[in-house]
């Protein structure tokens, strides 16, 4: 069996270790100022005692006299005493409320390690990671982070004030402070048991739970799903739903932190008794004239400052949730370190950067999705010549966009390779690649940094931006903007404004072509233009095409007639390529290319007018 401090050594050091991190030096400052504002009080206590004692010599002879001055010096040591106890309390507030800024934010780092560090997606498409993320993110937003030193330094206050007056009980009777403290502890323990069980599950399967009632939560207050929600009538189905899955964790936590009714009694009878044993045997010493005033005075006051040996109250439940906090945050850091991606291929020192057109070859590559058996990407082998255009087509569910992340590093083949650059990894070579995914990001912050995410380097070159707006057919768009680059792209915030989807294609279009200026030399779009028209489509590759001459491209799209101008189109099945060759050989093929394009020509041929009798 596992002695209830032992078990929760790990969640310390957790807890120490990110404080550290946060604090550095603040920390033995803050632990120094912490054990005075704690042990003073038990010295207001022994000198309150002192002076009692001295009274009646002071009030007999006077303060001048021999006989006073215990009094004066009773009163100066208990006047410093509590000066002390202002001034360390002031400081220990204004520390804790800076230590608790920097610890939740090392706390925020190291959590950001953890989703920005992975070096792909996998990790981070793991049901338990997610959990345990969620569980993070919920005491966040709870403020358990923000508050961890607070409640620290109020339950370590409280155990130094009970210390020290257990300490002062021992002076007067050894069993007295033994049989409070051990009632205390009693009385504790049941009360952190309910509590780390809670805790406990509230990291753990109650996260799973949290995030499902989140979920809900957002379908009715956040604006993505606000249209189908009043259009079908969702509303009172989501309300129902979420208060049906809040109610379903708030139930479990109950279920965890509720008490053994026979342990609670047992602790609150135990404390009863300790109690009822320690002031019954002060009253009767006091009765038969054992203990003067003086001494009756200090052991009451040390009796009552013995519950601060118990239970702390709410500081005590938040602490316990920073423990349990802490421990999942190292222990996330430790699964998934910062530096875990290789390295890009270093350049020397004054050599340029690599820039051009970027060959690509796989070999043979397999992959297969966690929790499946078939692999999507099964055996494919390709060569993409430095600056060629190429198409990768095929129906949905044969792997185009499973092969679009692994040559963006997303994913790690399980068989085969990938090289970039004349031998480099796709993760060594990332920044010689730029893609527009299908589900593009449309971040709501300026027009600025959305172009320039393409390469940061880029963000303070006005040029630069505003070349690859205008290739990407953008220019008239800062004309409509209040603020010009600096307009965040939100209504959500004050002088922000909205863009159609014409517009937020042009800007992620813009933001590929900003990595082609500084540097990318294979620029992918993996579907980008899903939500528009045919003709839009066609409109919008065709300009890609135009402005990234010199620039190895792939595009991927379902419609087969706004792709045929590329220099090379791959027919994707089964996970491998099929088909290989320009638009005009595939259809003298007469494949499943040639099929494909025939059959989606057709729905846009002209119809024969049908004569009416």
């Amino acid at each position: 069996m596992t002695l209830p401090f032992v078990s929760a050594l790990p969640r310390w050091r957790a807890l120490l270790d990110l404080l550290w991190r946060a604090g550095r030096w603040r920390v033995p400052l803050f632990a120094g100022l912490l054990l005075a504002a704690g042990l003073l009080p038990t010295a207001v206590i022994l000198l309150t005692g002192a002076l009692v004692d001295a009274l009646p010599g002071a009030v007999q002879h006077g303060l001048n006299a021999p006989g006073g001055r215990p009094a004066v010096l009773a009163l100066g040591g208990l006047a410093l005493a509590l000066a002390g106890l202002v001034l360390s309390g002031s400081a220990v507030s204004y520390l804790r409320s800076v230590l608790d800024a920097a610890f939740a934010g090392e706390a925020h780092h190291a959590v950001a390690s953890v989703t920005l560090g992975t070096p792909g997606l996998a990790p981070l498409e793991d049901p338990a990671l997610a959990d345990e993320l969620e569980a993070v993110h919920d005491a966040e937003r709870r403020g358990v982070l923000r508050q961890t030193v607070l409640h620290l330094s109020t339950v370590a206050t409280a155990r130094l004030r009970g210390t020290g007056a257990f300490v002062v009980l021992l002076a007067w009777n050894p069993w007295a402070p033994l049989l409070l403290a051990a009632a205390w502890a009693l009385t504790n323990r049941v009360f952190l048991r309910t509590m780390e069980k809670g805790a406990a599950l509230a990291m753990s399967d109650g996260a799973g739970r949290m995030r499902r009632a989140e979920y809900l939560r957002s379908l009715a207050m956040e604006p993505a799903a606000a249209k189908e929600v009043r259009v079908f009538g969702l509303g009172d189905w989501v309300v129902e739903r979420y208060a049906g899955a809040w109610r379903d964790v708030l139930g479990a936590l109950w279920r965890e932190r509720r008490a053994s009714p026979g342990l609670a009694i047992a602790a609150g009878a135990a404390l009863l008794a300790s109690h009822v044993a320690v002031l019954g045997v002060l009253a009767l010493q006091a009765g038969r004239g054992a203990l003067d005033a003086a001494a009756l005075l200090v052991v009451v006051q040390a009796v009552l400052a013995t519950s601060d040996l118990g239970i702390v109250g709410d500081a005590q439940w938040w602490l316990t949730r920073s423990l349990a906090v802490a421990e999942k945050v190292v222990r996330l850091r430790g699964r998934f370190p910062f530096a875990s991606a290789p390295a890009p291929a270093r350049i020397a020192d004054g050599a340029p950067a690599p820039r051009g057109p970027v060959a690509l070859r796989l070999e043979d590559v397999r992959f297969t999705y966690p929790g499946r058996e078939r692999p999507t990407v099964d055996g494919l082998t390709l060569e993409v010549p430095a600056g060629q255009s190429l198409a990768v087509v095929g129906e949905n569910g044969v792997g185009k966009s499973t092969l679009i992340k692994l040559l963006c590093g997303m994913y790690e083949p399980d068989a085969g390779r990938i090289t970039l650059d004349g031998g480099a990894s796709p993760l060594q070579a990332r920044g010689r690649v730029g893609v527009i995914f299908q589900d593009f990001v449309r971040y709501r912050l300026t027009l600025r940094e959305n172009v320039g995410f393409g390469r940061l380097a880029l963000l303070d070159d006005p040029e630069a931006l505003e070349g690859a707006l205008r290739d990407a057919g953008g220019a008239a768009l800062l004309d409509r903007l209040p603020a010009g680059w600096d307009t965040v792209l939100s209504r959500e915030f004050e002088g922000g404004a909205e863009l159609s989807g014409g517009q937020w294609q042009r800007v992620a279009l813009a933001r590929a072509l900003a990595a082609v200026r500084g540097g990318a030399g294979l620029l992918i779009l993996d579907e980008p233009t899903a939500a528009l028209d045919v003709r839009a489509e066609t409109e919008l590759f065709e300009r890609f095409l135009e402005v990234t001459r010199g620039v190895t491209t792939i595009l991927v799209s379902h419609r087969l007639s706004s792709v045929r101008h590329v220099d090379r189109i791959v027919v994707v099945e089964g996970g491998r390529v099929v088909e290989d060759g320009s638009h005009d050989q595939l259809m003298r093929a007469g494949g499943r290319y040639a099929g494909m394009f025939t059959l989606q020509a057709e729905r846009f041929a002209p119809q024969p007018e049908v004569a009416h009798a």
